[in-house]
């Protein structure tokens, strides 16, 4: 049995393209990127009657995936993310070829031990492009892995009602930005039971065997355990995204430029009418 891993949650951190969180303005309370966060519902069990399909093209409901008695990784990415769905998705496939290595006498296999299912945040993603998605996090493992792991991961597309309703019941909170057309949303990997109950949340974008080996035999045997890692949220808050704020900027240009004219024409005013005198 591997030993208890707890980490406190750390305060939210803005994952974003292009340069650290020096470089990021404070988003004004009224930003709606600000609601993406995770209420952790440890117990709450996924509606397991929330139909979907899969990136072959079937459909399938939730609960039919989690049948069986291996515990599931339940995440929500999207192919089109800027920056933190591949980060988190490649730490992940990262780890899953470590966790085949035997500790206590066994190892973990993705596909024979426990489950991923990965929902696509994006309702009108295109079948190929999701299914390129899975490839691409598979053809990362070792090649002795891959029908294993094909058949233990699941891409899934739904409409946006459907995987509103999952991510409400697990507490993932998302967002669409549509001046940047990103969906803003944190990144965390939740462990559910056989039955399909919340036993964990995973934060961050790189994930420790131990950790990960600890998590699911917890989920296996439905027992809850403490939060680990530092929450990341994925959207790039732009002031000059928003009309008010090119408004402020137009209006100060403005006036600067008008200052400038009404300076110039005091001056020539004032040196007429010394001439004058």
């Amino acid at each position: 049995m591997v030993g208890l891993i707890v980490a406190a949650l750390a305060t939210p951190a803005l994952a974003h393209p292009g340069g650290g969180d020096e470089d990021v303005p404070t988003p004004p309370p009224t930003y709606k990127g600000n609601e993406v966060q995770v209420h952790e519902h440890l117990g709450n069990k996924v509606p397991l009657d929330a139909q979907f399909t899969t990136s072959d093209g079937k459909p399938v409901r939730l609960g039919d995936l989690l049948k069986g008695d291996l515990p599931t990784i339940l995440t929500f990415n999207y192919s089109d993310c800027p920056m933190l769905c591949s980060l988190q998705l490649n730490g992940l496939s990262k780890v899953l070829p470590e966790l085949t290595n035997k500790e206590d006498g066994f190892g973990l296999y993705l596909g024979g031990h426990f489950r991923i299912v990965t929902i696509d945040l994006e309702p009108t993603e295109p079948l190929p492009k999701l299914a390129k998605m899975k490839a691409k996090y598979i053809d990362r493992l070792p090649a002795w892995q891959h029908a294993e792991a094909s058949a233990g991961w699941t891409f899934l597309k739904g409409d946006e009602a459907t995987i509103r309703r999952v991510a409400d019941t697990v507490g993932f909170k998302y967002t669409y930005l549509p001046d940047r057309a990103e969906w803003a949303h944190p990144a965390a990997l939740i462990f559910l039971s056989t039955t399909g109950a919340v036993t964990r949340y995973v934060y961050g974008i790189d994930f420790a065997a131990a950790m990960m080996r600890e998590s699911i035999v917890l989920a296996g045997k439905a027992e809850p355990s403490s939060a680990v890692g530092f929450l990341n949220r994925c959207y790039h808050y732009d002031p000059e995204a928003n009309s008010h704020a090119r408004a402020g900027v137009l209006a100060l240009r403005i006036g600067a430029a008008g200052f400038v004219v009404l300076l110039f024409s005091t001056l020539a005013l004032m040196h007429f009418l010394r001439k004058q005198r």
